[in-house]
C-alpha cells in the first residue's frame, strides 16, 4: 500500500494548490488525475487508488476553495477551475509521462466536460464514474441535490431555487451576487463544521449547456460507469440518455452506489481490460 504523499503546485495566479499522490508505481508511464465531486470523499479516492489495476501513478488535486486556503468555499471568477486543472495537467505532463488519463467522480465529471469542450486533447483518455453532468438533466432522483447521511453515504445540500435565481442574474450580466452561498457540504478539513460553497464556485463546475456532439469524435477514449444502486443517478434513464445523445456505452456495475463504485473490483477489472 502506497503512503499518501501531499504536495502542492503553482497555478497561473501563483496560488499554491494542494494535491495528493495516492499511488506510485515504480515503472509507471501513465498518470491518472482524478477530479472529485461536490464533496471530496477523500477516503473513497484513496480506496480507488488501491483498487486500481492500471500500472499508473494516481494524483488527486484538491479543488480550489475545498482545501485549507484562506478563501474557503469560494473562487475568484467563474471558470477558474478550468484554468487550475489545465495548469495541473501541464504540471503532471512535465514529469515525463507518456499518457495522462483524466478521471472524474460525480460532479468532477462535469469539470471534465468543460475541459473537453475547450481542448479534447487535454488527456489521452477520460473515465467518468457516477457522472453528475448537469443538474437540469432528467436523469437524477428528485432529491439528488439534497442527500443526508441517515440513508446514504452522500451528504450535501444545494439550494436549487437560489442557484436558479443567481443564474438568471448572471445571464443578465449582474455579477455582484456571484459570491452568495448556494450549497452546504461536510468540511473534510474540519470535521465539526460545514463548508459553504458560492455560486461562482458551483457554476464553474458545469457547462451552461452540454453540446450533443461533445463526445462524438472521442468516444473511443471515453469510459462511463454507474452503479445499479446509485442514490443520485437513475442509472437506466441515464443509460438511455447517453446512448441517445452521444451513442456512448454505459457500463452498469451491479450492487454498488454513488461513492462505493469508486473502489468496486468489477469497475477496475472492466476498465483495466479495455
Amino acid at each position: 500500500m502506497t503512503k499518501v504523499m501531499w504536495s502542492s503546485y503553482t497555478a497561473r495566479d501563483f496560488t499554491r494548490l494542494q494535491y495528493a499522490l495516492l499511488k506510485k508505481e515504480t515503472s509507471s508511464k501513465e498518470a491518472i488525475i482524478i477530479v472529485h465531486g461536490i464533496t471530496a470523499e477523500f477516503h473513497h479516492h484513496e480506496a480507488f487508488a488501491q483498487e486500481c489495476l492500471r500500472d499508473a501513478d494516481i494524483y488527486f488535486p484538491v479543488l480550489r476553495g475545498y482545501d485549507q486556503s484562506q478563501k474557503r468555499g469560494d473562487i475568484d471568477y467563474i471558470g477558474q477551475y478550468d484554468d487550475d486543472l489545465f495548469d495541473f495537467i501541464h504540471f503532471i505532463e512535465k514529469k515525463g509521462y507518456e499518457k495522462v488519463t483524466m478521471a472524474g467522480h460525480s460532479m468532477g465529471c462535469a469539470n471534465l466536460l468543460r475541459l473537453i469542450q475547450t481542448n479534447k486533447s487535454a488527456a489521452s483518455e477520460y473515465l467518468f464514474i457516477a457522472p453528475f453532468f448537469h443538474p437540469t438533466l432528467p436523469v437524477y432522483h428528485e432529491d439528488a441535490t439534497e442527500q443526508s447521511t441517515d440513508r446514504t453515504d452522500v451528504d450535501y445540500t444545494v439550494f436549487d431555487k437560489k442557484v436558479m435565481l443567481l443564474m438568471t442574474l448572471y445571464k443578465m450580466n449582474i455579477h455582484r451576487f456571484n459570491n452568495r452561498t448556494v450549497a452546504e457540504i461536510p468540511d473534510e478539513f474540519n470535521k465539526t463544521e460545514k463548508l459553504t460553497l458560492s455560486f461562482r464556485l458551483l457554476a464553474s463546475r458545469f457547462l451552461e449547456k452540454i453540446p450533443p456532439e461533445l463526445l462524438h469524435d472521442i468516444k473511443g477514449r471515453v469510459s462511463i460507469y454507474v452503479g445499479s444502486e446509485d442514490e443520485v443517478l437513475l442509472h437506466d434513464t441515464f443509460q438511455r440518455y447517453v446512448n441517445e445523445h452521444w451513442n456512448v456505452e454505459i457500463h452498469i456495475i451491479q450492487g454498488t452506489d454513488h461513492n462505493h463504485i469508486l473502489h468496486h473490483p468489477q469497475l477496475h477489472k472492466e476498465w483495466a481490460e479495455k
